[in-house]
Parts: structure tokens; sequence; C-alpha cells
């Protein structure tokens, strides 16, 4: 790969078209840092102990509809350790450098992480969607032996991921570009040259990006439907607690990702097929959701917690109901004469 350098010493001033930058940062540089660390804390914690249990406890790590929520819980703890704290720690310094040395190895994982991980969290999305109906209503029909189970479950799993590895890291890593990296900049300056390579860029934002959302937006829509439908027919002999359980799991994942990712989703539509005069449409907008696109990792820990009663239950330190005793108690009566009797206790 050849790569060019666009390197300077950090000491140096900052430029006025990077200080412009800097001013077009919503919210403020500060203000992200402490967002940023209030809600990184929290959220990397409530991963850490999801991941725990969903791993080492053999009944959750079998059950099918667990699988892609284990992997979700596996690209928000890399990006929430790795990602976040590069941001944190440059808006900590006003957001425009680290406190570390930048070579290129950070660099490119940077952007692996927030390209590859944040591409991958919208494709799982779009699998898992459609993958909840056949875990609901097909379950019996096509997960029935381990063959089926292999084809119909893991294979689809084990290709999007060989996928999506060998995509970013050959994008990112060994593009058929020249790559430019400004080490003075965020995120060394946010810009892979694959990006500029339309057939490459149109399939990331197309494939792996726009058509993901539409394709979760339809399946979750069509599941919700299908619920609703499937519950009002009293000859049906589904367990609809189990199956509703795994049904809303998804569906209020796929609400927090289509809330963010949806509308700017829509606005690259419009800004493609609107011509010339739409080239600009929303672009106003392109600051707010490269911020709130980060809460889909803060929040997506909080969410799966929500749907695991067995595992809230062990964030219970203490009881707090009261037990009730009952023992005997000797008390002084008028005559100063002993007497005991049962009386009730709490502890």
């Amino acid at each position: 790969m050849n790569d060019t350098f666009n390197s300077s010493n950090s000491s140096t001033e900052i430029d006025e078209e990077t200080q412009n930058e800097l001013e077009s940062v919503i919210p403020p540089a500060q203000v992200q840092f402490w967002i940023f660390l209030i809600f990184q804390v929290s959220s990397l914690a409530c991963s850490i102990f999801l991941l725990y249990h969903l791993l080492t406890n053999r009944q959750l790590r079998r059950a099918l509809h667990n699988h892609v929520i284990i992997i979700f819980l596996f690209l928000t703890f890399c990006i929430e350790v790795f990602d976040n704290s590069f941001y944190i720690d440059a808006y900590r310094l006003g957001g425009y450098q680290n406190s570390f040395t930048m070579t290129v190895p950070i660099c490119l994982l940077w952007w692996l992480l927030d390209y590859g991980f944040y591409g991958a969290i919208t494709v799982f999305l779009a699998w898992a969607s459609i993958e909840r109906h056949i875990l609901v209503f097909h379950h019996h029909h096509l997960l029935r032996t381990k063959r089926q189970r292999f084809f119909v479950h893991y294979l689809p799993l084990i290709l999007l991921s060989i996928y999506l590895t060998t995509f970013y890291i050959g994008v990112i890593c060994f593009p058929p570009c020249e790559t430019t990296f400004d080490f003075t900049a965020l995120a060394c300056g946010l810009s892979p040259c694959y990006e500029e390579i339309s057939w490459l860029n149109t399939w990331d934002y197309l494939g792996n990006g726009i058509v993901c959302s539409f394709i979760e937006t339809i399946s979750s829509s069509a599941l919700i439907i299908r619920i609703i439908l499937q519950k009002r027919r009293a000859h049906q002999q589904l367990n609809w607690r189990k199956h509703r359980k795994m049904a809303f799991q998804l569906l209020s994942i796929s609400c927090l990702s289509l809330t963010i990712v949806f509308p700017q989703s829509l606005i690259i539509v419009i800004q493609q097929i609107g011509g010339p005069d739409y080239s600009e449409f929303g672009i106003e907008a392109d600051p707010y959701f490269f911020f709130f696109y980060t809460f889909l990792v803060f929040l997506l820990p909080f969410i799966c917690l929500c749907h695991f009663p067995e595992l809230r239950r062990k964030l219970r330190f203490y009881n707090r109901k009261r037990q009730l005793t009952v023992g005997p108690m000797t008390i002084i009566d008028e005559n100063r004469q002993a007497i005991q009797v049962r009386a009730k206790a709490t502890e």
C-alpha cells in the first residue's frame, strides 16, 4: 500500500481550516467529552457484564436468538474500548488531536472501527430482523435438526462475518488507491481514500448501509404485523410468551437503530436521486447524526439487559424484602414477674 503522510508537530498551531471545523462540531468538544465519558463507563460495564454471563451460562449461550446479541455486544465492546476512547482523549484536548503520537497502524485501526464495526452492526441488524421471522414462526420447520440449524442459522452469521472482515480490511488497509493521513486532524482526517472510488463508496453506503437499513425497517414492521395477526388466531398453539420475548428483544434494538440510522439513510437517498438541486439536502443535520450515532453503541447494552430478567436479578446485591421471624421473648409484668410470649421480629 502506498501511503503519503501529511503530518506535522503536535505543538503547531491549528490552521484556520481546522479551527472552522472545530467550531462546527456539535455539541462542542468539551461537552462531548463529558457526555462520552459518563455514558462510556456505564455502557462498558453493562457490556462486560452481559458478555460474561452470555458466554459462561450454557443455557444462554446455546439459545439461538442470543447469538446475534452476543455479536452486537462484542462489536459495541470493541468500539467502546478503542474507538470511543480515542474520541474521548481527543475531545479532552479540544477535539483536534490526541495525547499520544498518531501512527499509521493507529489510524487504520481507528478507521476500521469507525467504518467497519459500525457498518457491521447495521448489516447484522438487517439479518437479525429477517432471522427473527424464522425463529418465531418457522422454528419447528427450519431449525429442527442440527443440519438445518447450521445452514439456516450458523452459516449466514459465518458468511456475513467473513464478508465484513474481508471488505473493510481490504478497502481500509489495502485500498486500490493512495491513502493520505492527516496526523493533526481528528481520526487522522476521517477520510479513507476508498471513499473517492465511486463504485466502492456506493457499495459501502448503498449495500452495507442504506439497503440494510430499509431491510431492517421492512422486516421489523412485518414482524410486528405478523405477531399481532398470529396472536389473534385462537387456534395457534404457540408459546407466545417465549416468542414475544424473542421478537421484542430485537424490535427494541431496531427501534433504537432506525431512529438514528434510517433518517440519515433517507437523506442520502434523496441526495442521490434528487439530482444537483438536492445534493446538499439535509447537510446541516450531518453533525447531529454523527453525534447521535454513538448513542446506538452506548444504549444498546442496556436495551439488551432489559430482556434478560434472570441477569437483572444478579445486579441486586441484597434483598429488600423484610423477612419475618417468630421467636420467644421475655417481658416483665407489673408484679416484676417474667412472662414469655411469642413475638414477631423483623430482620
